[in-house]
């Protein structure tokens, strides 16, 4: 093939200035940065596999797809069984490559009011990212000073501004705390478009609106499989109505939840009575952790009803780095504002724990 003359070729550079999006140009990409380390505490993973037994029937079952035909595009049989544990009516559950993927699709299909969206911050990223990517007005408005929600900010804005889209992320990343259940109904019950309550960590709390979703018109429930052990199936859920369900259907891509991942999560859903034990025992050292860090000089920690645990340092940075010379990784929140100083870090097994405040000590120099 004859190549263009050099004066009519066009650069990576022209195509950028040219036809880039106006609305992604001045965005920053979802990034974690990689760090070697032997303790992995960044996350919010479960620090726990698969038993055995669980892990050789995924071998099995996985082993015999057919892996040069399309999946099933509806997950028919995964979001029957998903129906059968939640008690949910299975045509209200549409699923997700992630709780990321389906954040996008309720973007996508409801801005068509007055296009504004609305999470309350310091909050999950992904609802402000995929927000903006897509064409939506963000609206933050702050939390108080418990990482509760702030009611009189929260009533004037959906007074004011009618949001087509109120995410809030309960319990909360990075707080770690849920908010306060009357507050939440109280939006519900002011919203005039949707309210997405993003449970991502309930299995921690023990507390759920699932069962207010059919009560609720404007209610949805974001879940999912990432923090309870299965982070590598990237298998998020919401639980809405119907009708919600039937609009969101219209921009899934199709086939969005591969074949591997629908197996897979169907073993290991069909074989789930390990799971409830894993949350039992990461609450317990998460009340352990919390205590430990509650009592190290220079350190707050903030209550969490999450996997995690939000605390704040005296040089955030500096103790970061620490942490990874004493080959521990946690995250890094440090920024101007409420988070300043804070760092997060994930309840691993009881010896990775004992390694992050041992480690934190000495970066610490206690």
């Amino acid at each position: 093939m004859k190549p263009r003359d050099k004066d009519s070729k066009k650069t990576v550079e022209s195509v950028l200035e040219s036809r880039l999006s106006g609305r992604v140009r001045g965005l920053s990409a979802y990034s974690v940065p990689h760090r070697e380390c032997s303790v992995r505490l960044d996350g919010n993973e479960s620090p726990f596999p698969l038993p055995t037994d669980v892990a050789e029937r995924v071998v099995q079952e996985t082993g015999h797809l057919e892996l040069n035909r399309y999946p099933d595009p509806e997950a028919h049989d995964l979001r029957a069984l998903l129906s059968g544990i939640s008690g949910f009516p299975s045509g209200g559950i549409i699923l997700g490559n992630g709780s990321d993927e389906i954040i996008g699709m309720l973007v996508t299909a409801f801005t068509g009011g007055t296009g504004k969206v609305v999470c309350p911050a310091p909050t999950f990223s992904m609802y402000r990212l995929s927000g903006l990517a897509l064409g939506a007005t963000i609206l933050e408005p702050g939390l108080d000073d418990r990482f509760d929600l702030d009611m009189a900010g929260m009533r004037a804005l959906v007074e004011e501004k009618d949001p087509d889209i109120i995410f809030l992320a309960s319990p909360n990343n990075p707080t770690g705390n849920a908010y306060s259940e009357d507050r939440i109904l109280e939006i519900i019950n002011l919203a005039g478009g949707l309210v997405v309550v993003d449970e991502a960590y309930a299995d921690f709390s023990g507390r759920s609106f699932l069962p207010l979703v059919r009560e609720y018109g404007n209610l949805a429930v974001m879940r999912t499989l990432s923090k309870i052990g299965f982070a590598g199936l990237r298998l998020g859920m919401l639980y809405a109505g119907e009708g919600i369900v039937h609009e969101i259907n219209k921009v899934r891509y199709p086939y969005n939840i591969n074949s591997v991942s629908q197996c897979a999560a169907r073993v290991v859903l069909e074989n789930r009575e390990f799971i409830a034990e894993n949350v039992r025992l990461v609450v317990g050292e998460r009340g352990r952790v919390f205590a430990a860090l509650s009592e190290t000089p220079g350190i707050e920690a903030f209550p969490s009803d999450a996997n995690f645990i939000l605390f704040r340092a005296p040089d955030a940075d500096a103790v970061f780095e620490g942490l990874i010379e004493r080959d521990v990784l946690i995250r890094n929140f440090n920024r101007p504002g409420r988070l300043e100083n804070c760092l997060r870090v994930t309840i691993g097994t009881p010896g990775e724990n004992d390694a992050f405040l041992a480690a934190l000590r000495g970066a610490l120099s206690l």
